[in-house]
């Protein structure tokens, strides 16, 4: 799996071998062992900006997942899953807002943004945002569990 990672941030410090080797072990767990992701990491500006050019939501938001494998030419090299931009500073928010640590909001995030690049959408049903919310649980019971100590 080849990810970059593009730290577009000052404020908040990243460990990118530890997040690539989170990524690596979501991917890992949904059977996807080849491939491309890209992650952006950003502050909450930028990816308001971002939100209101592609979703038409002007605000900031805490994670959007630019898939490369919906749409025309979507099938063309499945290999490229696309990109996962993450706002640190909301990362930040959350983590006191729902009391948790930022890297458990990190990998919660990473989580959720790469299961909308693998083609889950909570947005479709309720059927299907239990279905992806049942997903992240069991992966961050995984990972988080896995990365502590």
């Amino acid at each position: 799996m080849n990810i970059s990672l593009q730290n577009r941030q000052r404020k908040f410090p990243i460990d990118p071998k530890k997040i690539k080797q989170w990524t690596r072990q979501i991917l890992s767990m949904q059977k996807m062992n080849q491939g491309e992701l890209g992650l952006v990491f950003v502050n909450n500006h930028r990816i308001r900006v971002y939100n209101r050019t592609y979703r038409g939501i002007d605000r900031a938001t805490d994670v959007l997942a630019f898939s490369m494998r919906e749409g025309p030419g979507g099938d063309l090299h499945p290999q490229v899953l696309g990109d996962v931009m993450i706002s640190l500073e909301m990362v930040a928010t959350e983590a006191l807002l729902y009391e948790r640590t930022r890297e458990e909001q990190l990998i919660i995030l990473l989580i959720h943004g790469i299961l909308h690049l693998l083609g889950y959408d909570h947005t479709q049903s309720l059927a299907e945002a239990k279905r992806m919310e049942r997903r992240e649980k069991w992966l961050l019971t995984r990972i988080y569990g896995s990365s502590e100590g």
